[in-house]
């Protein structure tokens, strides 16, 4: 049985207060094995990104983890203090947000947000920086590395900014990563050349991956695992292959359905 670098258990999330409680997450269970790329899938409002909001310490204001353990390497995230987890994130949890748009500073340039990044949880000469800059971006597949490192975000193309997220999320080398619908706003080809760069930074650095998507095609190309949120609440999860040919649940069965499988399963 393979080691687990993340282990969701009975996760509790919500709005709780003297005046109301609104539970967005009940008793979520997940977990993501060591060196593989585990899939999170779901429609919009399931879930998905409140769950990696939590295990990152990211939750919107008003809104809390009160139950359950996120168990990273063994060590309970939920039970670490904010500047606990502040050295965590970034340093050992890697993330790729959905819209490098947002995800990027617009008024400082890659070279100095990549950067910051080291200094803030590496000891690292400017020198040593600037080189592991450069080096990391080429990594992700950018073929001009000095001329983007100059760049501000806004001269990227969608897919470039997203290749310079992916380099900020592993250049202070995590094992593992939470991409959070890593490809949304991207064009097909684009998204495709995306997901393939996460599945070869997986295998080539050796990563587990939280891959959050709605899209079930993507599971079925490149995750080992799968857990199904419905409306906060796990409805399926094992291995793709068996709940992309065997699902259990309606809700599994209409993802499918809606994906467009029929041409991958025949290939499981």
């Amino acid at each position: 049985m393979s080691e687990k670098t993340l282990l969701i258990e009975d996760l509790d999330v919500g709005i709780v207060s003297k005046s109301k409680s609104d539970i967005l997450l009940n008793k979520v269970c997940c977990s993501v094995a060591e060196g593989e790329m585990h899939g999170l899938v779901g429609e919009t409002g399931s879930g998905k990104s409140m769950t990696a909001r939590s295990v990152v310490g990211l939750l919107p204001n008003g809104i809390s983890t009160f139950g359950g353990s996120v168990l990273f390497r063994g060590n309970d995230l939920l039970m670490m203090s904010e500047k606990e987890r502040s050295k965590i994130r970034g340093r050992d949890i890697g993330m790729i947000f959905q819209n490098p748009r947002t995800a990027l500073y617009p008024l400082a340039t890659v070279k100095t947000q990549i950067m910051n990044i080291l200094t803030t949880h590496l000891e690292i000469s400017s020198d040593e920086s600037e080189e592991r800059v450069l080096s990391i971006l080429s990594e992700v597949g950018i073929d001009d590395p000095e001329r983007v490192s100059k760049a501000f975000p806004h001269e990227l193309s969608g897919g470039m900014a997203q290749r310079v997220v992916i380099a900020c999320a592993i250049v202070c080398e995590p094992k593992f990563v939470i991409a959070d619908e890593p490809t949304t706003g991207l064009d097909l080809t684009i998204q495709k050349q995306i997901l393939d760069l996460i599945s070869e930074l997986q295998q080539s650095l050796g990563l587990s991956i939280l891959m959050i998507t709605h899209d079930l095609g993507i599971v079925a190309q490149y995750c080992k695992s799968v857990t199904v949120l419905r409306s906060g609440r796990v409805v399926e999860q094992g291995l793709v292959d068996s709940v992309l040919v065997s699902p259990t649940e309606p809700y599994t069965k209409q993802l499918i359905d809606s994906s467009r499988l029929d041409r991958l399963i025949e290939r499981i």
